[in-house]
């Protein structure tokens, strides 16, 4: 009986290792992981060791039990029993295979874990420097700041010191001045009290001289009274004779000979001008004058405005006097021209007259023309008058003056009486000239009081008085 059971227990003690050897790949299969990703390292390996334990166990206690059965066995063993242990044993070789293979796993897992371990660490390590190596920057960084916020910081506290020293100085300064000043105050104080006491004193003596005061002035009154009326009688014989005197004394050059006279014009005080008296029955009062380029004509707007020049000489007589003048009554203008051939040219004008400074001296009237000379003038009626320095003329970005001398210029004058003196005759359209830009000799303009207008010629060719 015992013998039939035999093969039965081996059979049993062979299906239970199997059991064991899955239960183990089982718990393994639970725990593939262990050596590659998990962190428990310890729980891992506790679980292969058991397992590796267990299948030990189990390999020894079968190959005691297969070495029993085999001695009593050994005798009458069966093919079929043979045929059970071969099978077992190749189920034996499978599993020291399995067991090989689980200890080559173990080991490869056991230095991944190692190899990735040290190569984790080496990077933490490395983080761990570069954190440091930040630390130690920032701090340096600190260290320099600091360092220089305090510098700052001292040097914003020293300036802040002088500051207050200089205020304090000020202050003392100030302080010295106002004790000064009321010492001074209380000396002046004291002085007059002292005043004050001596003036009482003197109150009497004033009072006094108060009472000769106003006699003394009742007296001045009497001589003040006296001495008015004498100097009414004085005023009254002084205006006799200034009338005699203006009596005497011609209006404008009428009925005079050539030369500096001492003249009066109407509303105008007397005054000395240069007088014509051979041209055209006299009487004319010379207001410009060149001959021989020894005066400088071109001048600013001021000069011209007061005048310029000598009147034993070249001259211009000014246009604030030549306003005034041609403003009095009703004046004719008469320009004589001559020549570097020694021919004689005259343009004469009935009503000449021109305006204040605020319109620059406005050429107003000239009225009816005659003469030898072209009527060039009639293009310069209604303009006001330039200088170098005053650009009045309507022609754009350009001043006449610069070019052809001062002149009531349009868009550029034909007529260039202040331009540049030439003592030979030449074509130049900066030369003193009339209308053709050929070069004069000499030019003098004359005005005087409207008298009867007459188109006689003949006096053209009169010389000009030097």
């Amino acid at each position: 009986m015992r013998r039939k059971f035999l093969p039965l227990v081996g059979l049993f003690l062979v299906l239970g290792f199997q059991h064991v050897i899955s239960e183990s790949l089982l718990l393994m299969d639970d725990h593939w992981e262990c050596g590659f990703s998990s962190d428990e390292e310890d729980l891992c390996a506790s679980y292969c060791h058991r397992s590796m334990k267990l299948g030990l166990a189990y390999m020894i206690e079968l190959k005691e039990k297969i070495k029993i059965l085999e001695e009593l066995h050994s005798e009458n063993e069966n093919s079929q029993l043979s045929k059970t242990v071969e099978n077992l044993q190749s189920k034996i070789d499978q599993q020291n295979i399995q067991i090989a293979n689980i200890n080559e796993f173990i080991t490869n897992s056991v230095r991944q874990k190692e190899v990735e371990g040290k190569a984790k660490s080496q990077t933490e390590i490395d983080n761990l420097k570069r954190q440091v190596e930040q630390l130690k920057e920032s701090l340096r960084n600190v260290q320099r700041q600091a360092a220089k916020d305090k510098e700052e910081s001292l040097a914003q506290q020293n300036r802040e010191i002088e500051n207050l020293n200089e205020k304090l100085a000020t202050q003392k300064s100030d302080l010295d001045e106002a004790i000064k000043d009321l010492e001074s105050k209380k000396k002046e104080f004291e002085e007059y009290q002292t005043k004050e006491n001596n003036s009482n004193s003197k109150i009497g003596e004033l009072n006094s001289n108060i009472s000769s005061l106003h006699k003394k002035l009742e007296e001045s009154e009497t001589q003040l009274t006296d001495s008015n009326h004498l100097l009414e009688k004085q005023l009254h014989q002084t205006k006799e004779y200034l009338i005699k005197c203006r009596k005497r004394i011609p209006t404008a050059c009428k009925g005079i000979s050539s030369g500096i006279h001492e003249v009066e014009i109407t509303r105008i005080v007397p005054t000395s001008v240069l007088c014509e008296g051979d041209i055209e029955g006299g009487g004319w009062i010379v207001i410009h004058k060149r001959f021989n380029g020894s005066v400088d004509f071109n001048r600013t707007w001021t000069e011209y405005r007061n005048g310029f020049g000598n009147k034993k000489g070249e001259f211009f007589i000014g246009l604030e006097n030549l306003h005034r003048i041609t403003n009095s009554q009703t004046y004719e203008l008469y320009v004589q021209l001559e020549f570097h051939n020694g021919t004689f040219q005259f343009a004469g004008y009935e009503s000449f007259r021109i305006g204040n400074e605020t319109t620059k001296y406005k050429l107003e009237s000239l009225g009816e023309f005659r003469g030898t000379a072209y009527n060039a003038m009639k293009i310069n009626l209604n303009n006001a008058f330039t200088s170098v320095d005053q650009d009045n003329d309507q022609r754009e970005g350009f001043n006449c003056a610069l070019r052809y001398g001062a002149w009531w210029h349009k868009h550029c004058s034909l007529i260039h009486l202040n331009g540049k003196y030439f003592n030979r005759e030449v074509e130049d359209y900066s030369s003193m000239s009339w209308y053709n830009w050929i070069s004069l000799k000499s030019f003098q303009m004359l005005i005087r009081p409207k008298q009867r207008w007459t188109s006689s010629q003949n006096q053209g060719k009169s010389k000009i008085l030097i």
